[in-house]
């Protein structure tokens, strides 16, 4: 059995993060760590806004995409969303969040989409001291393009 400390989509979910390093990323995909409770409907809104607050990429999807991604026709699932980018942002060091919104979604304990918080294996660092598990940041990772010299 798996247990899961997730986030539920009310409104909107953010997530900032901090890029360090002082050079240019380009990103070409992130993958945040969903959790789907009973195939809820709408469209959902995955986007990346810098310090500013502006939309600097997005990508939408349902439940149905889900569904598919893992080949299944289960209402309720656990998986790493890829959301790969059309045209890959360039990410400097600073400041950004992800955000989660919807359209034709309501919000129901019987139907929700949600965001998982590991506790087991944190991927990403963090900021602070987490006391509990449900201070954790929400999971998520960010795939970076780069060009190979062979």
């Amino acid at each position: 059995m798996t247990t899961l400390v997730v986030e539920e989509l009310k409104t909107t979910l953010t997530q900032s993060f901090t890029v360090d390093l002082n050079r240019r990323y380009t990103i070409a995909a992130v993958r945040p760590y969903l959790y789907m409770h009973n195939s809820p409907a709408g469209t959902f809104t995955f986007s990346v806004k810098d310090s500013g607050s502006n939309t600097i990429a997005s990508k939408t999807f349902t439940s149905a995409e889900i569904k598919s991604d893992l080949s299944t026709s289960d209402n309720y699932c656990h998986l790493w969303k890829a959301l790969v980018f059309t045209n890959p942002l360039q990410l400097s060091k600073g400041s950004y969040s992800l955000v989660i919104s919807s359209s034709g979604y309501t919000f129901a304990s019987t139907s929700y989409l949600a965001w998982v918080k590991e506790y087991e294996n944190i991927f990403n660092t963090t900021d602070g001291a987490n006391d509990t598990d449900f201070n954790n940041p929400m999971s998520f990772q960010l795939f970076e393009q780069k060009r190979v010299n062979l």
